[in-house]
């Protein structure tokens, strides 16, 4: 029985692939493997008399077949599939690569951000200590008889601007900051911005160790101070807030109930107060 390849069926009655397995459809006739080959497709000599017969068409002659015919193997069920996977795997590469950039461009606005905030809080809190006024000049009569005047109150000049920075230095307190994007950024006044997740026991442990802090939201902010009880500070925290020249003080809670969602209830609460009617 002489096999004839799928591709060689093709080049002797002048169709496509998908013309030549339509026809088999239409004819109810089936391939066969080749016997060394079970990859490669064949028709037998009469299914391919058959078809050339239904159909009208010529038939080329074996040597003519022969000459048409490729050398490489017929795949032409792999190929495409190949080509596919080939597809998928650059549409991959290029959504990973995609996917990164965004990555980096949000991580670099998040750190321009931080940044800004930064510049803005120290502008703030570098302002200019008061220089002390000049003494009047003394008379010249008196050049001889007064003391020198690096002598005279030498502590002012040097615990002044001491008490000062302390006063600057108190204004600034530790913010707590939610982004539109749902993101938290805490900034201490010395360190900087602090690698703290919220809720996280170094988030309490940080909140135990400070004595007061603001928070920010998109829908409000507040300011926090611990509570005072024989004179010392205890894990109590008490809030103030005001708006539209209004102000309140709410109770907020012991330091381990100071999650997130407990300071976003309560920028909810004191500005449901102060709304002007």
């Amino acid at each position: 029985m002489t096999l004839v390849p799928l591709n060689t069926c093709c080049l002797s009655l002048g169709i496509d692939p998908k013309t030549l397995r339509l026809w088999l459809r239409a004819a109810q006739l089936s391939c066969c493997p080749h016997p060394t080959d079970a990859r490669l497709k064949c028709l037998t000599a009469s299914q391919l008399q058959q078809l050339a017969q239904l159909h009208g068409r010529p038939l080329l002659s074996a040597a003519e077949a022969r000459t048409c015919q490729p050398t490489a193997t017929d795949l032409p069920e792999v190929e495409p599939e190949a080509s596919a996977v080939s597809a998928g795997a650059n549409e991959t590469a290029i959504s990973l690569q995609l996917a990164s950039l965004q990555h980096q461009v949000t991580t670099l606005q998040a750190q321009v951000t931080e940044l800004a905030l930064l510049l803005l809080r120290s502008s703030h809190d570098l302002v200019p200590p008061p220089t002390p006024e000049a003494a009047p000049a003394a008379p010249q009569n008196q050049s001889n008889s007064s003391a020198p005047p690096a002598v005279k109150d030498p502590a002012p000049k040097s615990h002044a601007p001491q008490h000062a920075q302390t006063r600057r230095r108190s204004r600034a307190l530790p913010l707590i900051q939610m982004r539109p994007d749902s993101s938290v950024v805490v900034i201490a006044p010395q360190e900087g911005v602090l690698p703290l997740q919220p809720d996280s026991p170094e988030w309490f442990a940080w909140l135990a160790s400070i004595e007061a802090f603001s928070f920010e939201s998109p829908t409000g902010h507040f300011s926090a101070t611990r509570k005072m009880r024989s004179g010392q500070r205890i894990q109590a925290w008490n809030l103030h807030c005001s708006l539209h020249g209004r102000s309140c003080g709410l109770y907020v809670g012991q330091t381990p109930a100071l999650t997130l969602a407990r300071l976003l209830e309560m920028v909810t609460i004191i500005h449901t107060r102060l709304a002007v009617s």
